[in-house]
């Protein structure tokens, strides 16, 4: 989803670069002019520096003074990558692919016996967490994972939100736009065969 920072008053906003397909370890902060110019940066290191004696240290404006020491070139090059490929495709035209993915995955979803969806807000991103009668999250994530399919198991750095349901740990499956309807329904079979199996791990 598109996101202008200047139109919802941001002061600050960050993104990981892996969720647009970058390498891991890649992400961007944006701060508004204002605020950065009154901020002292946080960590010291040669790019950042205009000028060093022994008696003080002038730093560069901003967004320099925040960069430290030699940058994180590679993957800095890969997000770019990752952006222009996002835009090449059009980020409506994923949007709306992925969100009918969703879609489709939450109706099949819905039809395993005991599964409960965690958060189901219309406008949500393509995202599909869920609980299991008789099951931990990590059984459920473990049978997926044996038939080739990948999901995250566990609180996905977001216990706040999960106790908030009285959940400490979900299943979530994360759709892209290189995932089909198809890839869906094998899931929704596996996630079948464990509810017929009422807690028992195993075919």
């Amino acid at each position: 989803m598109r996101v202008r920072v200047q139109e919802i008053g941001a002061d600050f906003f960050v993104f990981s670069g892996h969720k647009v397909f970058a390498p891991t370890g890649i992400g961007a902060v944006y701060g508004k002019r204002s605020i950065l110019e009154d901020m002292p940066p946080w960590q010291g290191g040669g790019n950042m520096i205009a000028d060093d004696t022994f008696e003080k240290t002038i730093y560069h404006g901003p967004p320099t003074r925040f960069e430290a020491g030699t940058g994180n070139i590679a993957d800095a090059v890969g997000l770019g990558a990752a952006i222009d490929y996002v835009e090449r495709l059009g980020m409506e035209n994923i949007a709306r692919y992925e969100h009918d993915l969703l879609v489709y995955g939450t109706r099949g979803l819905l039809t395993v016996p005991g599964l409960k969806l965690i958060g189901t807000a219309a406008d949500k991103a393509s995202v599909m967490s869920f609980v299991m009668d008789g099951y931990r999250p990590d059984e459920v994530g473990k049978a997926l994972n044996e038939e080739g399919i990948a999901v995250r198991s566990g609180h996905h750095c977001a216990q706040p939100i999960l106790r908030r349901f009285g959940q400490e740990a979900t299943v979530r499956p994360s759709i892209a736009f290189y995932n089909t309807c198809e890839e869906i329904d094998r899931m929704v079979a596996v996630l079948h065969r464990l509810a017929r199996g009422k807690g028992r791990l195993g075919k």
